[in-house]
């Protein structure tokens, strides 16, 4: 089950890679882009990539884990999800911006 959640999360983070690599708000992506380090990953993108595919399925056992070990209200495990689920998304993405120089 984890290599088919990290295969689905690889094709998915690819396709937002492909199609937004940095965020627009962050800096206009054409000024000054970052070097490219493999195809069209620059080094931190590549490592926020790898991160994010590899903890995804860690992400969605830890939310079913919480919900099945705990006798929380649904409400609460949804929240609980949610938190993990921006920790997987930020933490990383900052990583890279940091990498980049960014």
């Amino acid at each position: 089950m984890y290599p088919k959640w990290a295969l689905i999360a690889a094709a998915v983070l690819f396709f937002i890679h492909l199609i937004m690599p940095y965020h627009p708000r962050e800096k206009y992506p054409r000024d000054d882009p970052p070097p490219r380090f493999f195809a069209t990953f620059s080094l931190g993108e590549l490592v926020q990539y790898v991160i994010q595919v590899l903890t995804f399925p860690l992400v969605l056992f830890a939310g079913a884990f919480v919900e099945l070990r705990f006798d929380l209200t649904e409400g609460i495990d949804a929240v609980i999800l949610l938190i993990l689920f921006v920790l997987w998304w930020f933490i990383p993405r900052d990583l890279a911006r940091k990498i980049d120089g960014w």
